[in-house]
């Protein structure tokens, strides 16, 4: 279809070709640290390690693992798990060695090693298991993130802008001899304020208000008003929220627990809290704090509050296995709120942090000391124990094999010489003030490098969950402990941090590319210039909404499906969160993975994305709602509206006249109530004697790759009758027979061919029928077998169509079939295309073609100017 031609207007009309990024390298070593080293000491070190080297083979070497020596080849092929003699012998083949000898591995340990060999086998340090050989133990005393926060004095630049902010980055620019980019124009600034605090489109009011403020005081004093009546709109609570429940890796489901309830009822009200302590600008202190241990602090009765714990209950259940629950929390505790890998000290002292075995110990004896009351006022709550756990560090992370006795206590490295021992409880509220203690260096450091990585797409510490002694120095340090400083001073208020940095010229600059530091700074770590940003998959859902006046902004509530026909216009703040069955949808567009904490999202370019924007029955619906807002008015008025109501700006000229002429092309060649050629998906009425179609319905709901009468089999009106790519089920009755429709774009002759399966020897059996334009074609009948329905030669007009009807037996028991259909389209004797149902099958309403202002509507939400920030 032509798409209108725009000297702006950049459309995505193809697939984008790019692979999807690989797991980052700090999540690969830790899966070796958590997963590969304690199941090789464990079960390989003993014969070949540092006290024995039976076949000359040491598998606690990295030089002999991954490159080999002078007499032995490498015994993994990073990449290539197959290959690689490591894989090999754990996997027991009769004609082969076969090790450990005494017991072969699980299948879960040996699909741990496949996985590690396949993503790169990361070793990450270049020494081996042995102590002698362990980094320096005291590096971490030198280490930036566990040094007091100072506020460092501001620079003084002379001439430079008076926000602090922009001194740090300025010092930094002038270092490298940089200049800082001119400031992006007021419109620019309403849309990107409106994303960065709502994650939404700004209003066209808004938009135009800047027009006419030429006086640069007069714009910096409207953004100013404007960025606060932002901040105290719900929508800011939604926005940022969804940015937390990254961090607690928030579901709706449990993941695999065999038999039992998967879901978490209540966890929505857990994202319901994160919302409104957020619009209430609740401290940060405090925010942590109730996560961890509200059931101790002022409000303790009350279910809203409690619910607050569910930053700690609402992880993967791991088939219930206590161990890991207890590893999970400990992780996205620490990880969540300090950026430590605490985790990594399960099997074995941290290898580079300040972490010992013991330390993990402690902390596993405080969660071990709490349980979640089925009698609680919240089911999300946790409670301690009448009587608190006493820990023991499990040697190698074996809970049979105890080690010493250890305390209940904060992390040594950031304790006071000894760390006193928790005496309230389990201890959690007294590590709950631990954590936001002001004199903790890492929480505060932490919280504004989140809050600046969501504000310009980076962090100002690149790993914002790891401020470990292997993570780079911030790109700006003292900008760092400024932000800090300014957080704790300012009441923990995260509104307050947010404001101080969108009110600096540095958040402000223009975000156009710059030759002259292209090479020399190509992250843009440096900050001269904004980095023009992608919508992320909230963002683009929600806008898309918006601009079709389809929002619905009601504030909190419960999960919604938003995957499933009829559409929700609810915020995808809250979706659905299936742990175990995230949709498709949600890992194509770079959701966060609800398994584990997720520090950032990663950010990749993949075809599936702009098929999802070409192709979704979501996004053509919403297009439709737009192109209704414009419905009868002239050409030139719809395209102007339209463009104000999606880009949110006038057209230009050329534009206005490009996109005229489509929509009048457009109803020239497709007039208005003519059906759409090709492939059509429904259910047909048809007569007692199967020879002719009395009705025909396009199924309502295409989900889980068929189209059917509702998301659930059987459906209440329709019951199984259902088609998908290869076949489908048959309905109950006459009325209910699912019908694949195909419909002729031209005058032609058509030969078919097909077969019809139906492959199980219960029930009686489905018949299938061919009706070409009312008329009977061809019939047969199929039981436990195959039968072929091929039709010689039948003359079509253009938009005659040809039914393939499906009837059940006495009934509908066991009447799933297959039935691959080929339709051989020729025009005066020359085959012109061959359709094939499996092959092109659909999730798109062919039957209900978009108009051509609605077709000119989602070419504009397909827009590079809708789907970036600047």
């Amino acid at each position: 279809m032509p798409r209108p031609v725009s000297a702006r207007l950049l459309v995505v009309c193809c697939c984008l070709a790019a692979s999807l990024q690989p797991a980052r390298a700090d999540e690969r070593e830790q899966f070796f640290e958590k997963q590969i080293r304690p199941l090789l000491i464990d079960n390989c070190v003993s014969c070949h390690g540092p006290d024995k080297q039976e076949g000359d083979l040491r598998l606690d070497s990295r030089q002999q693992m991954l490159v080999g020596t002078n007499d032995v080849d490498a015994l993994v092929k990073p990449g290539h798990a197959d290959e690689s003699r490591l894989l090999q012998v754990i996997q027991y083949s009769e004609d082969d060695t076969q090790m450990p000898p005494k017991a072969k591995l699980s299948d879960r340990q040996i699909d741990l090693v496949r996985h590690w060999i396949s993503e790169g086998a990361v070793w990450p340090e270049a020494h081996d298991f042995g102590a002698a050989n362990a980094v320096d133990v005291n590096a971490w005393q030198q280490h930036w993130a566990f040094q007091p926060i100072a506020d460092p004095p501001i620079p003084e630049i002379p001439g430079a802008a008076q926000h602090p902010i922009d001194r740090f980055v300025r010092q930094r620019l002038m270092a490298e001899g940089i200049s800082p980019s001119r400031p992006a124009d007021g419109r620019t600034l309403v849309r990107r304020l409106s994303y960065a605090i709502i994650g939404l489109p700004p209003t066209l009011d808004d938009l135009n208000a800047v027009d006419g403020l030429d006086d640069d005081a007069a714009l910096q004093n409207w953004l100013t008003q404007y960025t606060d009546r932002l901040l105290a709109t719900p929508q800011f609570g939604e926005r940022w929220a969804r940015y937390w429940l990254d961090i607690a890796r928030y579901a709706d489901t449990k993941g695999y627990v065999f038999q039992e309830d998967r879901n978490y009822k209540d966890a929505w009200r857990y994202r319901e809290w994160v919302i409104k302590s957020l619009n209430d600008d609740m401290p940060y202190d405090e925010f942590l704090t109730r996560q961890i241990a509200a059931d101790r602090m002022a409000g303790s009765d009350d279910p809203v509050q409690l619910a607050a714990m569910g930053f700690l209950t609402l992880g993967r259940r791991f088939l219930n296995n206590k161990h890991d629950i207890i590893d999970d929390r400990i992780d996205v505790l620490s990880r969540g709120t300090m950026a430590m890998t605490v985790a990594c000290a399960r099997c074995h002292d941290h290898k580079f942090d300040p972490i010992p075995t013991a330390d993990y110990y402690s902390l596993y004896g405080v969660f071990a000391s709490s349980h979640e009351p089925k009698e609680g006022k919240s089911p999300l709550q946790l409670a301690d124990l009448p009587k608190p756990h006493e820990p023991y560090v499990f040697v190698r992370g074996g809970a049979g094999n105890r080690g010493p006795k250890v305390s209940r206590h904060f992390l040594t490295a950031l304790s006071e010489g000894e760390p006193a021992p928790f005496t309230d409880g389990s201890g959690r509220l007294e590590l709950a003030k631990e954590i936001a203690s002001p004199q903790n260096p890492l929480t505060a450091r932490v919280a504004v490098n989140r809050v600046w990585l969501r504000l310009f797409g980076h962090g100002l510490v690149d790993s914002p969950s790891d401020f470990g002694v292997r993570t780079s120095p911030p790109s700006h340090p003292e900008l760092l402990d400024h932000l800090a400083t300014y957080f704790i001073n300012h009441n923990w208020s995260r509104k307050a941090v947010i404001r101080y940095i969108l009110q600096s010229g540095t958040w402000r600059q223009s975000s156009a590319p710059r030759e002259d530091v292209a090479q020399r700074d190509p992250e843009n770590r440096l900050l001269a210039r904004m980095t023009r940003r992608r919508l992320d998959f909230e963002a683009f859902r929600d806008s898309v909404l918006s601009v079709a006046g389809n929002l619905d902004t009601t504030i909190g509530g419960e999960s919604a499906d938003i995957t499933s026909e009829p559409f929700t216009n609810r915020r995808t703040v809250y979706a659905q969160i299936d742990r175990q069955n995230l949709p498709g949808v949600f890992r194509t567009f770079d959701f966060a993975s609800p398994d584990t904490h997720a520090p950032k999202r990663f950010e990749t370019t993949v075809p599936q994305q702009a098929l999802f924007q070409l192709n979704s029955p979501f996004i053509m619906e919403q297009a439709r709602r737009s192109a209704d807002a414009v419905a009868d008015q002239p050409d030139s008025d719809a395209v102007n509206n339209l463009y104000q109501a999606i880009l949110k700006r006038q057209p230009e000229a050329q534009e206005v006249a490009a996109a005229a002429q489509f929509l009048t092309t457009a109803t020239e060649v497709v007039p208005k109530g003519t059906a759409s050629s090709g492939w059509h998906y429904g259910y047909a009425e048809i007569t007692p004697e199967m020879n002719r179609v009395l009705k025909f319905e396009p199924f309502p709901v295409f989900h889980e790759n068929r189209w059917a009468g509702g998301s659930k089999l059987p459906d209440p009106k329709l019951g199984w009758c259902s088609l998908s790519s290869k076949g489908g089920h048959a309905g109950g009755d006459l009325g209910r027979c699912p019908d694949r429709r195909w419909v002729s774009d031209r005058d032609c002759q058509i030969r078919i061919e097909s077969t019809l399966k139906h492959a199980s020897e219960k029930g009686d059996g489905v018949s299938g029928h061919v009706i070409s334009t009312g008329q009977p074609v061809q019939s047969a009948s199929a039981h436990n077998k195959s039968v072929n329905l091929n039709v010689d030669e039948v003359d079509l007009k253009a938009g005659d169509v040809v039914d393939f009807v499906i009837h059940c037996g006495a009934n509908e028991s066991f009447d799933s079939f297959d039935w691959k259909i080929v339709i051989k389209q020729s025009v005066d004797g020359t085959i012109v295309r061959t359709w094939d149902s499996v092959s092109e099958f659909s999730g798109a309403r062919s039957s209900d073609r978009l108009s051509p202002a609605a077709q000119l509507a989602q070419t504009l939400l397909l827009t590079n100017e809708f789907l970036f920030v600047d």
